[in-house]
């Protein structure tokens, strides 16, 4: 998507359009108009806020769509009853990543460090060059998190950012520097570090993290764990042993850059955010715990061992908060 397509689709795009008729008050949430990503292959807009109702047209990954309220319905996800009303009908909301089009002003001289940057448009293209005509190495997603190393002129007169791949530290993927979110060591700073006596609890029954101090919760989330067998959350006492504001996912059935604030507490298996879907409260994973993005930047924040914002990672043998998993 290019500026101009961002911009006219936050803003006339919304012109005009013609709405259904709105539920029963009780039954809406009121809310002003928001954008969101569509994260399925294929998602149907429907007349009424019910997988049974008649549908109106299909969308497509990566569509960017305005919704203009959420109204309480039944849905697939038993945690999750919200349908977001568009123009023309209703979608389900966990086929639809919130997002925005946040536009930043570029650093031109960055930290010797690099700071890390988070996409914070619904997506922008990574190219092999600063220029909109190299060609594409990979879709970069809102929330996606990236070490920004370099800042230079592009073709087109603007400045771009070359981000880090943790799988390809060498490869050549820029973006336009307006498309990042610069994330800085103060923004990284542990949560309450002076609370000695820290766990999280996940329920895999009811899709749920709470974090603890001193056996209060202070903080509640649902999750996405996996989906069982070979793909199942491991129960158990763990501790979380290493931690990155990014990685790269792959796997055989999927390619996931940027994957933002991950900790990790059983071998590959870590609790991490999600761009890819927005269907927290029911198993979907490999076996990590989906957390909302937000959510997993608090927990890194908050969790042992504190990340140095100068490196890739942070490892450590024992010592990490515990994390128990039931």
């Amino acid at each position: 998507m290019t500026r101009r397509e961002f911009l006219k689709l936050s803003g006339a795009a919304l012109a005009g359009a013609i709405l259904p008729p709105l539920p029963p008050r009780d039954q809406v949430a009121r809310e002003k108009a928001r954008l969101g990503r569509i994260t399925e292959w294929s998602v149907w807009v429907r007349t009424e806020p019910s997988h049974r109702a008649p549908t109106v047209r299909r969308h497509r990954r990566d569509d960017v769509i305005a919704y203009f309220e959420e109204v309480e319905a039944e849905g697939r996800n038993p945690y999750n009853s919200i349908w977001f009303r568009v123009i023309g009908g209703y979608v389900y909301s966990s086929y639809v990543q919130p997002v925005e089009v946040h536009l930043n002003t570029p650093l031109q001289h960055l930290p010797s460090e690099g700071p890390w940057g988070e996409i914070s448009v619904p997506y922008t293209d990574a190219r092999h060059a600063p220029s909109p005509d190299a060609y594409r190495v990979y879709r970069l997603r809102y929330s996606s998190v990236y070490r920004i190393t370099e800042s230079v002129w592009g073709t087109d007169h603007r400045l771009w950012y070359r981000l880090r791949d943790n799988l390809a530290p060498g490869r050549r993927q820029y973006v336009p520097a307006e498309h990042v979110r610069p994330i800085f060591a103060e923004d990284l700073t542990p949560i309450s570090p002076h609370v000695h006596d820290k766990r999280i609890e996940i329920s895999l029954s009811d899709q749920l993290l709470v974090a603890f101090e001193d056996d209060e919760p202070v903080f509640t989330t649902r999750i996405s764990g996996g989906i069982g067998g070979n793909r199942a959350t491991p129960r158990g006492h763990h501790r979380i042993v290493f931690k990155s504001p990014s990685r790269h996912m792959i796997g055989d059935d999927f390619d996931l850059p940027g994957v933002p604030f991950d900790s990790y507490f059983w071998g590959g298996v870590a609790i991490h955010g999600t761009y890819w879907h927005n269907d927290y409260g029911r198993p979907r994973s490999h076996g990590c715990v989906n957390v909302p993005p937000q959510a997993a930047r608090w927990l890194f924040r908050w969790t042992t061992p504190i990340f140095p914002y100068e490196k890739d990672y942070v490892r450590v043998r024992e010592g990490g908060t515990p994390v128990i998993v039931y």
